[in-house]
């Protein structure tokens, strides 16, 4: 019925046969694109205003208008679309796939993989140029790696600091670049500062490249979804990369590795939602019900929302076939919002009514075959929406440390649930806008302001990082069995 997502400010479409050419569109097409979405953001988003005044808002507006002004084209766009200042992490902007293409066939992407890791850049593969895996990334084309870390796009709620980013990706967006040189300031494991000019390459081979980068050292779960195995006689390792799963099927893959873990008579477990980018809510007490210490568990989520009627319909379509919505489309939309949001007696909020959502559960039953041992876990800051509430959960309930980096979404709500989508007349871009917010374990919902993510108890030093990189072991996991064998 309803999902919490999250989607990359700039969607990195696969590249398809082109239909359409990008010289198509008119140069006061891009300004034209970018009022609409101010527009749809005013009148449509469920909370605009959140962490930055209508003031602030409007001068952050009128800065990123006059860049698209400047500079009408494609990049300029995607770059500065208005989604990227409101503070809300599943808002989105994303590229039409037909002219990315020609986009990215345009571009000459940067050859090195690269990670970055407490605020550094770090070299991430093997390349033909002799620059050492970790590597330190100082400057490229003289804009240093802090400037490039701050221009690219990110997927965060409020002012959540990010690093976890595709930065070999942007940067040839960041910089502009036409040409297929790159030179670039390094320092070596050793602390020699050097100087190196490298060429560009192609997409397809970018690509390819990045499939060879030593981290994320865990792929097969980005495959399966769900995955664990015994990594010695005492630990279990268990990686949840989604929540968008049917609570059936979600919950006979939980059952088969916990009763994996009971036959092994596992002693610790490692459970990891890194790069978890969320979905269904409900699934989340679901896994915490399989770990819980005591035999029910506070599960307490509400849904609100100042705009529960779709006040902008022009250019609304459905995102899985692109048609565009008819009246009784929207009258449809209008009337299921209507029958599960009822009006606070006090403020702006409409929140969610006992009609939402049946598979609420507030005081939740542990699971018959529960892990009762220790337990790591670990996130960053691809680690979003419901995944975010699991790592709160997980951190309230004090049920084991938490190792990594701060999760991209707020630690006591979220924005998410269903999703209206726009594509935009002249640059066939899609905006998407989430149509609530999701309050966790009774916040303020009316004056919830302060957003930080789940913070980690603990986070990888920077040489623990480098010496894992140079071993190609995942860092994250390597400190966490160090911190079991304490």
């Amino acid at each position: 019925m309803k999902k919490l997502c999250t989607f990359p400010l700039v969607v990195l479409s696969s590249v398809v046969f082109s239909q359409y050419s990008i010289s198509e569109i008119p140069q006061d097409g891009y300004l034209k694109d970018f009022d609409i979405t101010v527009d749809i953001i005013q009148k449509q988003h469920p909370n605009p205003y959140r962490f930055h005044s209508k003031e602030i808002i409007a001068k952050k507006i009128d800065s990123l208008r006059n860049i698209v002004k400047k500079d009408p084209g494609y990049i300029s766009l995607l770059m500065n679309n208005p989604t990227k200042i409101i503070g809300d992490g599943h808002s989105s902007f994303s590229a039409d796939s037909n002219y990315f293409e020609n986009i990215l066939s345009s571009l000459y992407f940067f050859p090195l993989q690269t990670y970055v890791q407490n605020g550094q850049l770090f070299v991430n593969g093997s390349n033909p140029y002799a620059i050492e895996v970790g590597s330190e990334i100082i400057e490229i084309n003289n804009t240093s790696s802090s400037a490039l870390l701050k221009a690219v796009p990110k997927a965060a709620d409020g002012n959540i600091k990010v690093e976890d980013v595709d930065m070999s990706f942007y940067i040839p967006f960041v910089l502009k670049n036409q040409t297929n040189d790159f030179t670039l300031k390094y320092k070596t494991l050793k602390g020699e500062q050097k100087t190196a000019k490298v060429k560009g390459i192609k997409y397809p081979r970018y690509y390819y490249e990045s499939r060879h980068s030593v981290l994320p050292v865990d792929l097969i779960s980005e495959s399966y979804g769900i995955y664990g195995y015994s990594i010695d006689s005492e630990t279990y390792y268990l990686s949840v990369k989604s929540f968008s799963y049917d609570e059936s099927f979600l919950y006979e893959r939980l059952k088969k590795f916990f009763q994996e873990m009971k036959d092994l008579k596992a002693k610790k477990l490692i459970i990891d939602i890194r790069n978890n980018s969320g979905g269904a809510i409900s699934n989340v007490p679901l896994l915490y019900s399989f770990i819980a210490k005591d035999k029910t568990f506070n599960n307490e989520y509400q849904y609100g929302t100042k705009v529960v009627d779709i006040n902008y319909k022009d250019y609304l379509v459905d995102p899985q076939t692109s048609r565009y919505y008819s009246d009784k489309d929207i009258a449809d939309q209008n009337n299921f919002m209507r029958q599960r949001f009822d009006k606070a007696e006090k403020g702006d909020y409409y929140f969610g009514n006992s009609r939402l959502d049946n598979t609420y559960i507030k005081s939740y039953p542990r699971d018959g075959i529960f892990f009762d041992g220790k337990i790591i876990l670990l996130i960053n800051n691809r680690t979003f929406s419901a995944a975010t509430y699991f790592a709160s959960l997980f951190k309230s309930e004090k049920r084991g440390e938490i190792i990594g980096k701060e999760t991209g979404s707020c630690s006591n709500f979220t924005t998410a649930a269903w999703f209206l989508t726009y594509r935009l007349p002249n640059t066939k871009s899609v905006i998407s806008i989430p149509r609530t917010e999701i309050f966790f374990n009774s916040n303020d919902k009316e004056n919830v302001a302060k957003c930080t993510g789940v913070i980690p108890d603990h986070t990888v030093s920077t040489s623990f990082f480098l010496q894992s990189l140079k071993e190609q072991k995942d860092p994250e996991l390597e400190y966490s069995l160090t911190l079991f064998s304490k």
